[in-house]
């Protein structure tokens, strides 16, 4: 025991020496992780299978998991139930050559799985005590296992012809045996647990151990065996705790891998538990040493190891279990984090396998001595080969960088590296001092640089000038010695100021993308020139940031904006691409052209390859292998070996004619069948469904389970959420519902027949399998829909029939019988009746002779009644006559005195409102007569204003008489008004108001300066409205009325507006010239002005408009009749 724990930390010891010193033989590759957050059922994954349709299935410590790519199907022990596993701890899964999977359980237990009923049968002779560590398949198809049985080392196999197991005790032992491989007919090779390497003769029951020999070097040093393979060249690979072995059978010769510290290339750790063949390659998992990867050719192992900075390394470095898949995916199960996977159809792209300290990358470049620069938030990067060196600001250190965000980065024809950063303005890299001269802005020197953020950096081709994009517009340097640059903008102060990217295109063309468009810079004129659909709707029309600028082979110009693709042919704008012709996203952060013609294109949701000839899109994301989504603006280089470089999180990098498209066509299978969205059980006596749904051709279901689901999956497990599905239900539908990545169908309230559902499904990458999925689906009749029932109701209506005729007929017969005993009875008494009527015929005919007297008498007597009634009728109907003439009368007289009555209330308002302002100046003068004046003068003043009053006091009066007489409908009133002088009085009986309120009236009658109306109407309406323009002035501006007047279509328009307060139509409009009707509470009032202007107008044959706006004022129009025309 002291022993094995010395031996123990001597390993440990070990490994952690190797970690620390080889590791070159470190590779990093992305894997997938597979946790139990996702479904699986425990960390602890013990062996892998992939079965003949493609399902995977995951034993662990707690349950076997069959995954479809997207869920986990989890089988236990069920105490309850035969037909469940024996034990949740899962030794080995496999297949057998007749697609049959076997599963073996810990504490004993050996059972296989039945697709059809989804259920698992036990195997009774292994049902207890038999710890089986390994199933397997020889050349000849016969079923082995291995382990320990009781105390005894044992191996067994199953006789197809009779089903019945052989078992065969090699020698007893507790050590069970791990692994078995068959070599001749009788000779199998066998490894033991803490037992040795053997090979076993089956026909003698005979058994030879391979030793370890310490004089010589060929001998076994493995000793606690976990498996053994074999490869195509017939030697052995014996995995064991002490590292790996090849045995090569024709001289019995063992080579031992072991880990050596000194050797980088060798295995990192020994203990190995399991191993797989994978392209070529030979995969060890390892306790505690990540998993290996061992070139057989050359002997040099690769390893695989968790590191905690690196999300997509392998999650745990104890390894258990190793599967390559039937696409070349490795899967490995771990002891403690679930599963990893390293898919090479699903990883396309590359990360830049150097250490950022800042992995914010916001531009590349690869220099004329291919030096990788990376300008990063926090600095710069330099790849140089194998050596890497980091570039900081260090404000005490002369020639550091000026600031560390690096924005973009460029080499001029000298081969010189420019850095545009944030804050810190353009560096310059000395090759020669490893230092960098900075250009940042100054004040006191008009001729530098004219911001500290730069974008974009360019060199113009043809002058050899440095262009130098800034948030303050365009900058060329002048001087490089002094740092003098010329600066240009569009604007002073426009945002397309804020240059973000420069391109100069074959026709020696300078395009400026900014934040607000795209221009164009005229080198030789030094103007910028704008364009967009507000200049020129035929030339460009961009919108939103321009990102990043490309010209292709084609002399296309496509340009990556917030709003998403544009493409530009001879400076004509043509087409936007966004996210309805397929784009992730409509921001495109950058353009790169491979050598097929092809834009990639980065985005914030990926990147998408685009073909400018169809119009197809292929989108890419971290699920095909990026290490992130999200880009940055113009963070992308292509090298001059064709490598594509895109910035974002970290740098990912790619080949893009290597990427390679998923050949594989998935299978398709139904994987539930749901009735009211619960699942259908298998097997029951009252189920649905006999055997699984995956396993069923049709299926029949009565008319009352009218909602059904079907769910399915495509076995595709490279980016299975990329899968895309089409189904449809032959017989309801003809055409495919394409439904993009979702897997269920439901149908409800189908008519009954006989339907076939059909589902179709592509991989990752769009290639369809057509022929996909299938199940015919019989939907039952209710039986009063059967052709049975019809039949038997049908039947049943001919028999009523038969029936009721038969039992008719015999009524009939009896009802005649009757009828006849009737009529004989009734015509004896007819007979006797007969007799008594002839002789009271007799006496009524004396009575009728006298009859007809007294109804000759009764003519006469009516003749004299009928003269009488024609003359009552004649004075009722006077009388009804008289009756209508005195009822319209009376509507008549009822109607004028309402209307004089209307009319006698208008002449009190206008009575009112004329003579209230002569009246309240005649009383102001004489009080100012009374108090105020101090000469003559004043009281000449005062008097002559008092007399004025007087006159307009009078001239009330008789407006006032004028209007009694239009009662009378004389048009003879009607005058010719002069508008000027109209306006003029009104202004003088409203001149208090006017004065206190500094109001401002402007008018314009030359239009139509006169108008031929009813003088006292004109002079109310004017008075009220230019009255309620003051009185509803709005308290923040000097009230301003305008008046004019105009002719519309044969009409005189008086139009009155004013810039007061104003009101809301919406609400008011209906109670707007209603008497009494008010709407600002502020101001006091009647309520009956409009209303008087409403009811005069009308009086005049005329109409009244009104607009309002609240805070900004009220115009009214006024049309009167145009008399001027007759």
């Amino acid at each position: 025991m002291k022993f094995q724990q010395f031996q123990l930390v001597c390993s440990l010891i070990l490994f952690s020496c190797r970690i620390t010193s080889a590791q070159s033989t470190v590779e990093k590759v992305k894997f997938s992780r597979i946790e139990v957050g996702s479904g699986l059922s425990n960390s602890n994954v013990t062996c892998i299978l992939q079965d003949s349709k493609g399902f995977l299935w995951f034993g662990t410590q707690d349950g076997l998991n069959k995954f479809d790519g997207y869920n986990f199907k989890v089988y236990r022990n069920n105490p309850d139930d035969t037909c469940s596993l024996l034990t949740n701890a899962i030794n080995c899964v496999f297949e057998d050559s007749q697609k049959k999977i076997w599963v073996s359980t810990r504490s004993g237990g050996l059972q296989y799985y039945d697709n059809k009923l989804d259920r698992f049968y036990r195997i009774s002779e292994f049902s207890t005590n038999a710890h089986i560590l390994q199933i397997t398949e020889d050349d000849n198809n016969n079923l082995w296992i291995t382990g320990s049985r009781y105390l005894d080392a044992f191996v067994a196999q199953l006789d197809r012809s009779t089903g019945k197991w052989k078992s065969f005790i090699l020698f007893p032992s507790k050590e069970p045996i791990e692994s078995l491989l068959r070599e001749s007919e009788d000779e199998f090779w066998i490894g033991v647990r803490r037992g040795g390497f053997l090979k076993w003769n089956k026909k003698a029951n005979t058994v030879k151990r391979y030793l370890h020999d310490p004089e010589n070097s060929k001998s076994a040093v493995c000793f606690d065996i976990h498996q053994i393979l074999k490869d195509t060249k017939g030697n052995l690979w014996i995995a064991s705790s002490e590292g790996l072995s090849k045995f090569e059978i024709k001289n019995e010769e063992f080579t031992n891998f072991t880990a050596n510290p000194s050797n980088p290339g060798s295995l990192l750790f020994n203990p190995i538990r399991q191993m797989a063949w994978a392209n070529g390659h030979l995969l060890l998992t390892t306790e505690n040493g990540g998993l290996s990867r061992m070139d057989t050719t050359t002997n040099q192992f690769t390893n695989f190891l968790f590191d905690k900075n690196d999300p997509y390394s392998l999650s745990d470095n104890s390894v258990w279990s190793v599967y390559c898949d039937h696409q070349n995916r490795i899967w490995t199960g771990t002891f403690s984090k679930g599963l990893c996977v390293i898919d090479k159809l699903q990883n396309k792209f590359s990360q830049l396998d150097i250490v950022l300290e800042n992995d914010i990358v916001n531009a590349i470049y690869q220099d004329h001595k291919e030096r990788l620069w990376i300008g990063t938030e926090g600095g710069i990067v330099l790849k140089d080969r194998n050596r890497v060196k980091y570039y900081k600001h260090e404000p005490n250190q002369k020639g550091s960088l000026s600031s560390n965000p690096i924005l973009s980065i460029y080499e001029d024809s000298q081969n010189r590296i420019w850095f545009g950063t944030w804050a810190g303005g353009l560096n310059r890299y000395d090759e020669k001092t490893d230092r960098f001269v900075s250009y940042l802005p100054n004040e006191k020197n008009l001729k530098s640089l004219s911001d500290p953020n730069v974008y974009s950096i360019w060199e113009y081709s043809k002058t050899k000038e440095l262009l130098v994009g800034s948030y303050k517009g365009l900058n060329i340097l002048t001087d490089e010695k002094n740092g003098s640059f010329e600066s240009y903008k569009e604007k002073e102060n426009g945002a397309n100021n804020y240059i973000r990217s420069i391109y100069e295109d074959s026709n020696g063309n300078v395009w400026l993308g900014t934040i607000e468009e795209l221009d164009l810079f005229d080198i030789k004129n030094k103007k910028i020139i704008r364009f967009d659909s507000r200049t020129n709707k035929k030339e460009i029309k961009t919108s939103e940031i321009v990102n990043c600028i490309l010209e292709d082979k084609k002399k296309r110009l496509w340009v990556a904006t917030t709003a998403g693709l544009e493409m530009i042919i001879g400076k004509k704008f043509i087409k936007r691409f966004t996210t309805k012709d397929g784009l992730p996203n409509n921001i495109v952060n950058g353009i790169l052209e491979d050598s097929k013609g092809n834009l990639w294109l980065s985005t914030t949701e990926g990147i998408s390859k685009f073909n400018p000839d169809n119009k197809t899109i292929q989108n890419y994301n971290v699920s095909d292998g990026l290490y992130g989504n999200e880009f940055k603006p113009n963070a992308c280089f292509k090298s001059k070996d064709g490598l594509f470089f895109f910035g974002g999180k970290g740098v990912n990098v790619f080949d893009p004619d290597s990427i390679q498209q998923n050949p594989y066509v998935p299978p398709v299978y139904i994987t539930d069948f749901k009735i009211f969205n619960k699942s259908v059980t298998i097997g029951e006596r009252d189920s649905l469904l006999k055997s699984h749904i995956g396993e069923t051709q049709e299926i029949y279901l009565p008319y009352k389970y009218n909602v059904f689901s079907l769910e399915f999956a495509a076995l595709n497990f490279s980016s299975s959420n990329k899968n895309k599905y089409a189904f449809k239900l032959e017989g309801f539908e003809s055409d495919w519902n394409y439904v993009e990545n979702q897997r269920s169908a439901t149908f409800t309230n189908l008519d009954a027949g006989t339907y076939t559902f059909r589902v179709k499904a592509s991989n990752n990458d769009g290639l369809w399998n057509e022929k996909g999925a299938s199940l015919i689906i019989h939907i039952l009749p209710p039986f009063w829909k059967t052709s049975w029932f019809r039949t038997m109701v049908g039947l049943l209506m001919v028999g009523l029939a038969i029936g009721y005729y038969k039992v008719r007929v015999h009524a009939i017969k009896q009802q005649n019988k009757k009828l006849e005993s009737l009529v004989a009875k009734r015509t004896e008494e007819l007979e006797h009746t007969n007799e008594v009527l002839i002789h009271r015929d007799e006496e009524i005919q004396t009575q009728n002779n006298e009859l007809f007297n007294q109804r000759e008498e009764l003519a006469s007597q009516n003749e004299q009644l009928q003269s009488a009634r024609q003359v009552i009728e004649k004075q009722n109907n006077e009388i009804i006559l008289r009756n209508e003439s005195l009822e319209e009368e009376i509507k008549d007289r009822t109607k004028d005195l309402v209307g004089y009555n209307q009319q006698l209330e208008q002449f009190a308002f206008i009575t009112a409102h004329n003579l209230r302002a002569p009246v309240a100046r005649i009383l102001g003068l004489g009080n100012v007569l009374e108090f105020a004046c101090k000469s003559y003068d004043d009281e000449r003043l005062i008097t002559g204003k008092l007399i004025f009053a007087t006159k307009e006091l009078d001239t009330v009066v008789k407006d006032l008489g004028a209007i009694l007489e239009l009662r009378k409908n004389n048009t003879s009133l009607i005058t010719e008004v002069s508008l000027q002088e109209e306006l003029r009085l009104v202004k003088e009986n409203l001149e208090k108001e006017i004065l206190e309120t500094n109001a401002e009236i402007k008018e314009e009658f030359s239009k139509a300066p006169l108008l031929r109306t009813l003088k006292p109407y004109l002079d109310s309406i004017l008075i009220n409205l230019i009255g309620n323009a003051i009185k509803y002035r709005h308290l923040d501006r000097r009230p301003l009325i305008q008046i004019k007047s105009e002719v519309v279509e044969n009409q005189i328009c008086l139009t009155v507006s004013d810039n007061g307060i104003g009101m809301d139509l919406s609400a008011y409009r209906e109670k707007l010239f209603t008497l009494y009707g008010r709407f600002h509470d502020h101001v006091e009032g009647k309520g009956m002005g409009l209303y008087l202007v409403k009811t005069q107008v009308a009086a005049l044959g005329g109409k009244i408009e009104v607009e309002s706006e609240v805070d900004c004022g009220t115009t009214f129009r006024i049309f009167f009749l145009n008399r001027n025309l007759g």
